[in-house]
């Protein structure tokens, strides 16, 4: 008939066996993505970011410390969005007791708060209830001895405080610089309660590394110089940097994201080596594949050492840091590919362990003011000293969960 729309019953199957064959040749190249499907990767710092977000998934017991420092590890690596969405909203329904613990401000906390919304794209002047930019400003001392001093502020409380407000378009005063460079100790170290610590075995160069950001970012270039010559004296042959005596890849990652931003490379580089020859393989226990260990021969601490280890992967400072275009899903290793790697374990040798209070150990360290987080005791091996332990103990406990 004129005008039909009918064929004979023939073609139509030709054509559509025509257009199946084409569609499965189409999907053997391009397979769909499977709901729930997990991206994998061999890259260490991808397979590190990928072990975090699912501890932000799966423990709900993370402190607020340990979820910002996650968004920063997250954002150092462009991935892992979906878990820090779900960070920054743990952040701010607990907010009130982190960064005002008994209705007083706590510089560092609130700082660090800050550099969390900051670095997520989020509005810091209406987070949670707070105006936390106004907040800060607030505690800024005037006059006096202390003046540039922001309340209570520790030596580290101090460094992230300019870190944060250097972000805003009012950025860091000139005083507050100014009264940390003047905390910095004549080696051109700097130590979180300002104290100058004597030689090898009390080393801090998790705070000397965040001073140092925040001497950067504050045009401090001179005492910045001091500082990055004090992390290049303490840098180990194998590019680890200790605190207090044991290179760690806490201390290796912050010190790193220091180094790269004061140009030092190479150095940083070698740090970054170090951190990566503590990264869990394939054949770790299932649920430390991909996580980066604290130090040689002592176990536990992933979550305290894993997000701030992989800031040695090319992490540009604080200041600067940014999610903006980070991938949604943060990949986990790829053992199918990667095949058994080294993995980190405690060496036989080892004397017995040691228990010390780890208090929220996935915190860059921020302040010692706080109560415990809810991690249980971990161990430390007793070839460390008893006031050794008890320094690191403390370092620990510095961020309230």
């Amino acid at each position: 008939m004129p005008g039909s729309l009918t064929r004979p019953a023939s073609r139509i199957a030709q054509g559509a066996m025509t257009s199946l064959l084409a569609l499965l040749l189409v999907l053997a190249i391009h397979p769909p993505a499977r709901a729930g499907d997990t991206p994998t990767t061999t890259d260490p710092a991808l397979a590190a970011a990928g072990w975090i977000a699912q501890q932000v998934e799966t423990d709900p017991t993370l402190g607020v410390g340990s979820l910002a420092d996650a968004i920063f590890a997250f954002a150092a690596t462009g991935t892992g969005q979906t878990a820090a969405a779900t960070a920054l909203a743990g952040i701010e329904t607990n907010i009130d007791a982190y960064v005002a613990p008994g209705g007083i401000t706590a510089p560092g906390q609130m700082a660090k708060v800050m550099l969390a919304v900051q670095v997520q794209g989020a509005d810091p002047t209406a987070f949670g209830g707070h105006d936390l930019e106004a907040e800060l400003r607030a505690v800024l001392i005037d006059t006096g001895p202390d003046a540039g001093r922001f309340g209570t502020a520790s030596v580290f409380d101090q460094a992230m405080v300019i870190l944060a407000l250097a972000r805003t378009s009012g950025g860091a005063p000139a005083s507050a610089v100014t009264w940390l460079s003047g905390a910095q100790c004549p080696s051109g170290e700097y130590s979180f309660d300002g104290s100058c610590p004597a030689g090898p075995g009390a080393e801090d160069p998790d705070t000397t590394a965040i001073a140092l950001q925040a001497l950067l970012a504050g045009g401090a270039s001179t005492d910045a110089g001091e500082a990055v010559s004090w992390l290049l004296a303490i840098q180990q042959s194998d590019g680890g940097l200790p605190s207090f005596g044991i290179a760690n890849t806490n201390s290796s990652g912050v010190a790193a994201q220091a180094l790269r931003a004061a140009g030092e490379t190479a150095s940083a580089d070698a740090a970054t080596t170090f951190v990566t020859s503590l990264a869990f393989g394939c054949d770790a226990d299932p649920a430390e594949i991909g996580a980066i260990g604290w130090a040689v021969g002592i176990p536990g601490f992933l979550i305290f050492s894993t997000p701030q280890a992989v800031l040695a992967f090319g992490s540009p400072p604080l200041d600067q840091l940014t999610a903006a275009g980070a991938d949604e899903e943060a990949p986990v290793l790829d053992c199918a590919t990667a095949g058994p790697a080294p993995t980190v374990s405690p060496t036989a040798s080892l004397a017995p362990a040691t228990p010390v209070p780890s208090g929220d150990a996935g915190e860059l360290p921020d302040t010692s003011t706080g109560p415990a987080g809810p991690h249980p005791w971990v161990p430390i091996a007793a070839l460390l000293v008893s006031a050794v332990a008890a320094r690191i103990a403390v370092r620990r406990r510095r961020a309230v969960s």
